[in-house]
């Protein structure tokens, strides 16, 4: 080497300490990242919930009594996209109870991992909906 010329690139100590850089805000992304999706994910439940409270009004006005089945109401109990099974847990002439549970990777959501809508309109967890 002769006196005045560099050499050009990165120590290798530079690149272990970009590695970890990258894995730092690797970990703090995901996880935040994580749970914005299964908090979107959400709105399937609220909306299968809302579309079979729906049927069953209109249920009742034709039959004068709830649905207790899935197949009553004319719809599957998976959501669209299959992170929810929506159910009917109870009905009776006087009211319904309709349950969506979380499937597949949406369990991990453990606060919203079941969901619950009354026909009195009651929404269980509130911070859920």
């Amino acid at each position: 080497m002769t006196a005045g010329s560099r050499q050009c690139g990165i120590t290798l100590l530079e690149l272990m300490i970009t590695l970890v850089v990258i894995a730092l805000l690797t970990s703090i992304a995901l996880p935040t990242y994580d749970n914005l999706v299964q908090r979107t994910r959400r709105s399937e439940a609220r909306e299968a919930l809302s579309d079979l409270a729906a049927r069953q009004e209109q249920f009742y006005l034709d039959n004068k009594t709830y649905a207790t089945s899935m197949g009553d109401l004319g719809r599957d109990a998976t959501t669209a996209n299959g992170y929810f099974t929506v159910s009917i847990p109870s009905a009776s002439v006087t009211g319904y109870t309709l349950r969506a549970t979380a499937q597949g990777n949406q369990t991990k959501d453990t606060t919203c991992k079941t969901m619950t809508m009354t026909s009195l309109k009651a929404k269980t967890p509130v911070d859920c909906w």
